[in-house]
C-alpha cells in the first residue's frame, strides 16, 4: 500500500510538471526573444497562445501557433516611447502608457496616454489622457489640466489647474479629484 501511495506522488508532482504543448511554445519564444525585448503577457489557453512584448518602443503580439509576429495598433495618435505596460489583475487586459512628447498638442492634457488592449478579442481603447499617469494598487490616475488661471498670458507664462482621474483596474472610471494647482 505504501509503495502504491509513492508512485501516485510520483506521478501526480510529474503530470503537475509537466507543460501543454502551447506553454511549451510560447516559454520557448519568451527565451528567444531579442535582446532589449521585454516579456508584458503570456497566454497559454488554446483561444489565445501568444506572447505579447515591447520592443524599441513598440508593442508587439507573437502568435505561436502561425509563428507570426504583429505589430498591436494601439494608438490612434503618434507617440515617441512606451512609459509602462501592465496587466489587469484577472490578466485579460494588457496596459500601455504611451508618451506622446512634443508630438503632444498641449502637453498638460495629452502628453501621456493609456490604453487598454483586450488580450481575448485584440480591441485597443484608450482610457484617457493627462501630463502625468500612475499605476497605484487599487487603481489609475491621470493628471490633467483643467483650467487655465491666467489665459491672457502668454503660453509659457501661463498657470493652470489639474485634476486627477482616477480608473479601476480594468479601466472604468471611478471618479475625479477637486482641482488643484499645477506647481
Amino acid at each position: 500500500m505504501k509503495q502504491i501511495a509513492i508512485i501516485l506522488t510520483i506521478f501526480l508532482s510529474m503530470t503537475a510538471a509537466a507543460q501543454t504543448p502551447v506553454a511549451n511554445r510560447v516559454k520557448a519564444m519568451e527565451k528567444t526573444l531579442q535582446k532589449g525585448a521585454e516579456s508584458v503577457a503570456k497566454y497559454t489557453d488554446n483561444k489565445r497562445h501568444c506572447l505579447y512584448y515591447t520592443f524599441h518602443n513598440r508593442l508587439y503580439r507573437y502568435d505561436v501557433m502561425t509563428n507570426k509576429r504583429e505589430n498591436v495598433e494601439f494608438a490612434t495618435d503618434a507617440y515617441n516611447k512606451i512609459k509602462a505596460t501592465m496587466l489587469s489583475p484577472d490578466g485579460n487586459f494588457v496596459f500601455v502608457i504611451v508618451d506622446r512628447g512634443d508630438l503632444a498638442n498641449f502637453y498638460l492634457s495629452d502628453g501621456q496616454q493609456l490604453w487598454r488592449i483586450d488580450s481575448r478579442n485584440l480591441k485597443s481603447t484608450k482610457i484617457g489622457e493627462g501630463y502625468d499617469i500612475k499605476k497605484n494598487d487599487k487603481d489609475f490616475v491621470i493628471k490633467k489640466a483643467h483650467r487655465c488661471l491666467n489665459p491672457n498670458a502668454s503660453r509659457n507664462a501661463q498657470k493652470w489647474t489639474a485634476r486627477d482621474h482616477h480608473f479601476d483596474l480594468t479601466g472604468h472610471v471611478l471618479f475625479a479629484s477637486d482641482e488643484y494647482k499645477i506647481k
